[in-house]
C-alpha cells in the first residue's frame, strides 16, 4: 500500500511520515528539502527561483515516484506530485513569481512524468489555519531547523491553502482522509492510534 501525507508547509507531514512508517513497517519516503539548492534562496527572491526550485522538486519526485513498490513493500509519502504542479507551481504563477512561459513550461514536463508514476491508495490530507502553520514554522525556525522558512509571509500560506482546498476538491486519484489539525493533535497517542486504525481498515479493504 502507498500512503501519501499531504499538506501546507509547517503541518506536521514529516513528522507523521515518521511516526507512520515506524508503526506499520513502512518505508519512509522524503521530501527532498537538504538537498534542494534552491530552497533557501527562494525565499528571499521567489521571482527568480521559482521555476528551477520547482523542477528540482518535480525532478525528485519523478525519480522517487519511478522506485515506488520495487520492493514491494509498503511506502509512506512525504507530499505527492500533484501538490507540486497544482498548488504550489499554480500559486507562484498566479502571484506573478513565475512566469507564463516558464509555467507552460513546467506543465509540459509535468504532464509527461505523472502519467508514470502510480497514485497512492491512500491520501492523508492535514489541514491547518495559517495561523496554526506561521506558528510552527516559527517554533521550528527557533529550534535550528530550516531557520531560512521563517521568513515566509502568512500570505504566502494563506494562498497555498486556497490552492490545497481547490486540489482537494478535484482529486479522485484515490481515498482521502482530512485531518483538521487545528482541532485534532496527532502528538496525543489516543489520536494517532485513531489515525492507525482508520490506516488498517483501508488496508483490509
Amino acid at each position: 500500500m502507498i500512503i501519501a501525507v499531504s499538506g501546507n508547509i509547517g503541518a506536521g507531514k514529516t513528522t507523521l511520515v515518521k511516526r507512520l512508517s515506524h508503526a506499520l513497517n513502512y518505508r519512509a519516503e522524503y521530501e527532498a528539502i537538504d538537498q534542494n539548492p534552491y530552497l533557501e534562496q527562494f525565499y528571499y527572491d521567489m521571482k527568480r527561483w521559482s521555476f528551477p526550485l520547482q523542477v528540482y522538486f518535480l525532478s525528485h519526485r519523478f525519480r522517487q515516484g519511478m522506485n515506488l513498490n520495487h520492493d514491494g513493500q509498503g511506502i509512506v509519502l512525504d507530499r505527492t506530485i500533484y501538490e507540486d504542479a497544482w498548488v504550489f507551481a499554480q500559486n507562484l504563477h498566479r502571484s506573478g513569481h513565475m512566469s507564463d512561459k516558464d509555467y507552460k513550461t513546467y506543465l509540459h514536463l509535468y504532464e509527461g512524468m505523472v502519467k508514470l508514476v502510480p497514485a497512492p491508495d491512500l491520501l492523508i490530507y492535514l489541514q491547518a489555519s495559517p495561523k496554526l502553520l506561521a506558528g510552527r514554522i516559527k517554533t521550528r525556525g527557533k529550534s535550528g531547523d530550516r531557520t531560512f522558512e521563517e521568513s515566509i509571509p502568512t500570505a504566502y500560506l494563506r494562498d497555498l491553502n486556497h490552492f490545497y482546498e481547490e486540489w482537494i476538491g478535484q482529486y479522485s486519484d484515490s481515498e482521502i482522509y482530512t485531518i483538521d489539525i487545528d482541532q485534532i493533535d496527532l502528538a496525543q497517542e489516543s489520536e494517532f492510534k485513531k489515525l492507525l486504525e482508520t490506516v488498517q481498515h483501508y488496508q483490509d479493504a
